[in-house]
């Protein structure tokens, strides 16, 4: 029964202190290495400004292309419509009318190649900057590691020591023992003699 009554004071007083609590507070001091979360969320909202950048250059480069379409759509059209006269002649309308059709479409070709390159560099960037900052975390983690792991290294020396001493310690009385025996030995010849 105290048990019990021991138990809820504390759950009540926890509640209280959880009440009262401000976890803003405590997210402002949450480190990830060297890095606070102001700057993950930082680095987070960069990568989707990068992602929406990269989907407007694209966006935009596909609607330039698709207006440059139309209008060569349309002049083909239009240079369609003039062919007219003998054989010869629409033959070599029409041979012109193909030739300004390749061109077009190699400048579109050249204008969509344009914009997945401006999309391109803008992730590239991030990319960039995303690797660089890992990079530095985990340079940071190393070194971090490293200091930890220089002390600890002192340790298992005076150990190794201690080890030493107490191998020492059981060597003395096994010297006492050979020692022994080769007494006994030396007294069995000389009686034996």
């Amino acid at each position: 029964m105290a048990k019990a009554r021991t138990a809820a004071k504390s759950k009540s007083s926890a509640k209280k202190k959880l009440s009262g609590l401000d976890l803003g507070k405590y997210l402002d001091d949450v480190k990830i290495g060297n890095f606070k979360l102001d700057d993950v969320f930082e680095g987070t909202n960069n990568n989707l400004q990068a992602i929406a950048d990269a989907n407007r250059a694209i966006v935009d480069g596909y609607i330039d292309i698709a207006k440059r379409q139309f209008d060569m759509l349309k002049g083909l059209l239009d240079d369609l419509k003039k062919v007219g006269g003998d054989r010869s002649a629409v033959v070599k309308e029409l041979k012109k009318v193909v030739e300004q059709a390749k061109k077009d479409v190699k400048a579109l070709q050249k204008m969509a190649s344009k914009t997945n390159s401006a999309a391109q560099k803008i992730v590239k960037k991030r990319s960039d900057a995303n690797l660089r900052a890992w990079k530095k975390l985990v340079a940071d983690a190393k070194k971090a590691l490293a200091g930890k792991d220089a002390a600890p290294k002192k340790a298992p020396a005076r150990k190794k020591a201690a080890a030493k001493k107490k191998a020492a310690a059981k060597k003395k009385p096994a010297g006492k023992k050979k020692a022994a025996a080769r007494r006994k030995a030396a007294a069995k010849t000389a009686v034996a003699g």
